[in-house]
């Protein structure tokens, strides 16, 4: 895990980046190993939304109290060191599916009674969303590391480190065992007049605003081919979600694709083996953009003795799995 009194970070996707900046911030010395011929970037393919409103039950999403203040404290400070924005609040807007399901949930309003939403005739507006900009977040972030002399292009043979390697992490021995449930994830980038660059729209899919009548939309899932190579299945699919969110005409600028690491409990992997010297921070699915700053800010206080990680998260809570 350890090399010099340094720690290896294997992955310069979204959490290993943010893991990085972290311990750069704590100075926790570290080497950052990466190797996009053998391990593809899924991070350069995400939505990149946070919201902090989760189902169709309009639920408050996990830990969301300790989350959004820390997201919204951590990645301004980033911009500021990196001198690029990425960071893009903005309100998100979830219509009501039909008059069903707005009965439904007015209903329920007395039981969905946290600070997230605000009600209107037609849906309700969620506060404290937004999206950043993943692809520009991890090349800033590259250049940076590699600037500092941190940043190795190769791939990582060794077992002691820190691996961040997405879904690719479950064909690394050490953590094989660990009940990841990766799903490929599609989406498309088009330039179209017709839906609106003030907020994100969240309908069965979702549209954002990325500035100049361009929108990212997305997006699909998949959990049985996890290559990198977009299919005319999910295009399809994608363009009837543009319908059903009332987009007829957009022009393509291009499909991308991506495999989220998720986990079967829908929680993150993070913390160190109970037999092995090398620890993981992996795991966080399609909310990775929320997850991943807390959960980083976590592991960082409990290097350093402070604090310990949250039980849903550390990777204690599958300690019996390395010992059978």
């Amino acid at each position: 895990m350890k090399n010099d009194k340094s720690f290896i970070i294997v992955g310069q996707g979204l959490a290993g980046t943010i893991l990085a900046h972290h311990f750069l911030e704590a100075e926790i010395p570290f080497e950052m190993w990466d190797s996009p011929a053998t391990h593809f970037n899924s991070s350069q393919a995400a939505g990149g939304i946070f919201n902090p409103v989760t189902g169709r039950k309009l639920e408050q999403t996990w830990l969301a109290d300790e989350l959004f203040p820390y997201l919204f404290d951590f990645y301004p400070r980033l911009e500021s060191l990196l001198g690029t924005r990425f960071f893009f609040p903005m309100p998100l807007f979830r219509p009501f599916a039909n008059v069903e399901m707005k009965s439904w949930l007015l209903e329920r309003k007395a039981q969905i009674h946290h600070d997230f939403l605000r009600w209107e005739e037609d849906g309700v507006w969620v506060e404290q969303a937004g999206w950043v900009d993943v692809a520009t977040l991890l090349r800033i972030s590259r250049d940076y590391f590699a600037a500092k002399g941190l940043l190795k292009e190769a791939p990582y043979t060794g077992s002691q480190a820190i691996f961040c390697e997405g879904f690719h992490g479950q064909q690394n021995p050490l953590w094989s065992r660990l009940p990841f449930l990766p799903a490929k994830g599609e989406l498309m980038e088009i330039c179209s007049d017709e839906p609106s660059e003030e907020y994100i729209l969240n309908k069965n899919g979702f549209i954002v605003p990325l500035g100049s009548q361009h929108f990212k939309v997305g997006a699909t899932y998949a959990w049985k081919e996890f290559t990198n190579e977009t299919t005319p299945e999910a295009l399809e699919e994608l363009t009837k979600k543009l319908a059903l969110m009332g987009v007829e005409n957009f022009a393509l600028i291009q499909q991308k694709t991506g495999i989220r690491p998720a986990t079967q409990d829908r929680r993150p992997f993070v913390g160190f083996h109970s037999q092995e010297k090398a620890g993981i921070f992996n795991g966080f699915g399609s909310k990775g953009v929320s997850l991943c700053p807390y959960f980083a800010k976590q592991w960082t206080n409990e290097i350093l003795g402070k604090t310990i990680v949250h039980p849903e998260a550390s990777i204690r809570r599958f300690y019996h799995l390395f010992s059978v």
